[in-house]
C-alpha cells in the first residue's frame, strides 16, 4: 500500500513541473503607409511571458502551397517582415506564430488576408486648438504618406457619454483640418483615431479596415474673452532705475484647464526696436526700467486660443524745467551699451508720439537738426550690469529768444492804502521760447518808478511802501537770456486811510455780527423747540356763537344808549322820583341803570336785555349780565356837576360820566 501511495506522489510531482505550450494571439501584419515600397511589421501578444520560449511567425502563400516566409522574432512580441524577402504582397495569405517551449510547439490561431491591404496609420496628433465661442477649429498632423484619410473624433463633457462621428481629409495638404460645433463656455473632452482610404478592389473586407489607436485624451477648455487685468508697482527709483513689479490675475476655471502661460513683451530700451518677450506661467514678473516711458504688453494663452493683448504704459517720470547739475555730462556712446533718447515737449509735459532714438549720435549733433525756439527734452540711458538705467534727463533748446508773450490774467487784491497784492498766469512753455529766468516787474506811481525780480516758479508778488489815495501802474514780462518779453499792464488805486477800518473798529463789528446771528439762532432753536410757554387764546364758547344765514348782512350801526347811574348813598333821595319799572338795581355795587325814553314809540320802559341777540360780539349774552362800573370811578365835584364830563374806556365799553340833578350820573 505505501508503495502506490508513492509511485503516485511521483506521477503527480512529474506532471506538475513538465513544461506546458501556450500559443500567442493571432498576428497582426500592417504597414504604416500605402506606399508600394513601405515594409511590414506582423506584431502579437504573448500569454505565457515568464517562460523561456521563442516564436516564429509563418506565411503561408494559399495560391501555390508554400511558405513565403518563417521569421524567428529577435523583438518579443513583434517580427520586421522586409518586402524583399516577403516578395509580391498582393497574394492572400495565411499568417500564424509558432511558439517553442522546449520540445514542445504550439500554433496561435490563423489569419488570411492580403498583406497589400494592411495599412495602419500612426496615432493622429492634434497640433492646435483654436476655440471661438461654440466652434473647435482642429489642426492635425497628416500621414507619413500625407494622403487624405478617415477620421473618427469623439468627445465628451467630463463625466458624461461619449459622442461620436467620423469625416474624412484630402490629398494634397499639409496639415489636416476638422470644425466641430460645442457647447459655450463648457469644457469637453476629446480623442481621435484614423484609417487609410484604400482604393484597391481587393481591400474591400472590412478585415482590411485597420484603425489606429486613439489618441491620448485631450482637455478643450473654453477661449479666453477677457483681457488680464495687470497692475504694477514702481519701487526704488534711484540711480536712473526703476524697479516694476507686475501682476495679473488668472483666468476663470473653464478657461485655465490645461493651464496657462503668459507673454510679455517689453519695451524699455528706447534704442532696441524688437521688443523683449518673456514666456512665464507665473502670475508675478520682475523688471527694471529706466527713467524714460515704458510700454509693457500681456495676452493669457490656453489650449485653444489666446486673449486679446492688454497693454499698459508706465509714464516717464516728472520733466525738469532746467538741467540738473548733478547729473554728469561726459557720457560718449560705445559697444551700445549708451542709448540717446528725444522729442519735442512743446507744453513742457506732454510726451509726443513721436519719439528719436539713436546710439551713435551725440547731443550737440541733434541741436543742429531740431527746431529752433522750441523746447526739446532728451535722456541719455546706459546699461550697467544688465541693468537700464537713466544717466541724464534734461530739457534743452537749439536757440533761445524772448518770450512771445506775456503773463496773463495779472490781478491786483488786498489793497490797502500803503500796499495790494499782484498775481498772474505763469507763461506756457510754448509762449517762453526759451528757458524763462524770472518776471520783472515795474511799479509807476507818484512820479517814481519802481524796479523789481521775480523767480520763474513765481506767480504773486506784495508791492508794499505806497501811499494813501494813489494811482499806479503795474506792468509784467518774462525775461529769458535772449531779453524781456512784452508786458503786461494793469492800474489800481490805495485806499485813503480815514476810508478804511481800524483793526479795533474790525474787531467791534465782528462781535456784533457774531452776537446778532447768535441771537438770530437761538430764537429759531426756541421756537422749534418749545422752549418758552405758549400764549394763552381766548375760549370761545362756540354753541352761543350763531349766526343764522338769512340775517340780514347790511352794515351794523353802533348802538349808543343812555343810562343813569347813582350813588349808594343818593338811592334813597332820588328812588321817590323813579317808576320801578324804569330801574334796574345793580346788586353789591349799588347802581342803577336807566335807559332814556325812546324818540320813536316815546314810550319808556325797561329794555329786555336777554331777548336781544348779536352775532358781532365774541359773547352773545353780555347784555342780561351785571355791568360793571370800571375802576376807578371817576367823579366831577360838586361846583361843576352840570358841565363837566369825563370818559373812560374799558374791557370793550366806552363810559361817559357827567354830573346831572339829584346828584345822578349819566353814561
Amino acid at each position: 500500500m505505501r508503495m502506490r501511495v508513492a509511485v503516485l506522489v511521483l506521477a503527480v510531482s512529474f506532471s506538475l513541473t513538465e513544461e506546458r505550450c501556450v500559443s500567442t494571439s493571432s498576428p497582426h501584419c500592417y504597414k504604416n503607409s500605402i506606399r508600394p515600397e513601405e515594409d511590414f511589421i506582423c506584431e502579437w501578444d504573448e500569454r505565457n511571458p515568464e517562460k523561456s520560449q521563442t516564436h516564429t511567425l509563418h506565411i503561408w502563400d494559399t495560391e501555390k502551397k508554400r511558405f513565403l516566409m518563417r521569421k524567428n522574432s529577435s523583438k518579443k512580441g513583434q517580427v520586421n517582415v522586409h518586402l524583399e524577402e516577403l516578395g509580391i504582397p498582393s497574394k492572400k495569405t495565411d499568417i500564424w506564430v509558432q511558439t517553442q517551449v522546449g520540445n514542445l510547439t504550439c500554433n496561435s490561431s490563423k489569419i488570411s488576408v492580403i498583406l497589400e491591404c494592411m495599412v495602419k496609420y500612426s496615432v493622429p496628433q492634434i497640433i492646435s486648438m483654436k476655440r471661438s465661442a461654440r466652434i473647435l477649429n482642429l489642426t492635425l498632423d497628416k500621414p507619413e504618406d500625407n494622403k487624405g484619410a478617415i477620421y473618427e473624433i469623439r468627445w465628451r463633457q467630463r463625466d458624461s457619454e461619449w459622442q461620436n462621428t467620423t469625416f474624412e481629409t484630402k490629398d494634397g495638404t499639409i496639415k489636416d483640418f476638422h470644425r466641430l460645433h460645442l457647447h459655450y463656455q463648457t469644457i469637453y473632452q476629446i480623442q481621435l483615431r484614423r484609417q487609410a482610404k484604400l482604393k484597391s478592389r481587393l481591400c474591400k473586407d472590412s478585415l482590411h479596415a485597420l484603425w489606429s489607436d486613439w489618441s491620448q485624451m485631450v482637455d478643450v477648455p473654453s477661449d479666453i474673452r477677457r483681457r488680464p487685468v495687470i497692475r504694477w508697482v514702481e519701487s526704488n527709483p534711484k540711480n536712473g532705475t526703476r524697479d516694476i513689479n507686475l501682476s495679473w490675475d488668472a483666468p476663470s476655471a473653464e478657461e485655465s484647464v490645461g493651464g496657462v502661460r503668459y507673454n510679455l513683451r517689453l519695451s524699455v530700451w528706447p534704442c532696441d526696436k524688437s521688443k523683449r518677450k518673456k514666456s512665464t506661467t507665473n502670475q508675478t514678473y520682475n523688471t527694471s526700467i529706466t527713467y524714460s516711458e515704458a510700454r509693457i504688453s500681456i495676452i493669457a494663452i490656453n489650449k485653444v486660443g489666446c486673449s486679446p493683448r492688454r497693454q499698459i504704459i508706465i509714464p516717464a517720470v516728472k520733466h525738469l524745467n532746467y538741467c540738473d547739475s548733478d547729473m554728469p555730462s561726459d557720457i560718449t556712446m560705445a559697444n551700445n551699451k549708451a542709448c540717446l533718447e528725444w522729442y519735442k515737449l512743446e507744453d513742457g509735459e506732454t510726451r509726443p508720439r513721436t519719439v528719436h532714438s539713436s546710439n551713435k549720435i551725440l547731443l550737440k549733433n541733434i541741436k543742429n537738426e531740431v527746431e529752433h525756439f522750441v523746447r526739446h527734452y532728451y535722456f541719455l540711458h546706459t546699461i550697467r550690469k544688465k541693468r537700464y538705467q537713466t544717466t541724464v534727463m534734461c530739457p534743452f533748446y537749439s536757440e533761445q529768444k524772448a518770450p512771445k508773450n506775456g503773463p496773463a490774467n495779472v490781478n491786483i487784491s488786498d489793497v490797502t492804502h500803503e500796499s495790494a497784492v499782484v498775481s498772474w498766469l505763469s507763461i506756457p512753455v510754448a509762449e517762453q521760447r526759451g528757458f524763462l529766468q524770472h518776471y520783472v516787474i515795474w511799479i509807476s506811481g507818484q512820479g517814481n518808478t519802481k524796479f523789481h525780480t521775480v523767480p520763474a516758479n513765481k506767480t504773486s508778488f506784495l508791492i508794499k511802501d505806497l501811499h494813501p489815495g494813489a494811482s499806479y501802474t503795474v506792468s509784467i514780462s518774462g525775461r529769458t537770456e535772449a531779453g524781456n518779453g512784452p508786458n503786461s499792464t494793469v492800474n489800481f488805486e490805495t485806499y485813503s486811510k480815514e476810508m478804511g477800518l481800524s483793526w479795533q473798529d474790525q474787531t467791534i463789528l465782528i462781535v456784533c455780527v457774531v452776537a446778532l446771528l447768535c441771537t438770530i439762532i437761538c430764537s429759531v432753536a426756541a421756537r422749534r423747540l418749545k422752549l418758552l410757554p405758549e400764549v394763552p387764546s381766548p375760549v370761545i364758547d362756540a354753541a352761543e356763537f350763531r349766526c343764522p344765514e338769512e340775517q340780514d348782512q347790511s352794515p351794523t350801526i353802533e348802538e349808543v344808549h343812555e343810562f343813569v347811574l347813582l350813588l349808594r348813598q343818593d338811592l334813597n333821595k332820588c328812588r321817590e322820583n323813579m317808576t320801578p319799572e324804569q330801574s334796574t338795581l345793580l346788586q353789591d355795587f349799588g347802581l342803577v341803570i336807566f335807559e332814556e325814553e325812546d324818540e320813536e314809540d316815546g314810550e319808556g320802559g325797561v329794555t329786555d336785555l336777554s331777548s336781544v341777540k348779536s352775532c358781532f360780539y365774541p359773547n352773545p349774552s353780555y347784555r342780561g349780565q351785571t355791568l360793571q362800573l370800571p375802576e376807578p370811578f371817576h367823579m366831577t365835584d360838586s361846583t361843576s356837576r352840570d358841565n363837566d364830563t369825563e370818559s373812560t374806556y374799558r374791557n370793550g365799553l366806552f363810559f361817559e360820566t357827567r354830573v346831572l340833578e339829584c346828584d345822578k350820573t349819566s353814561l
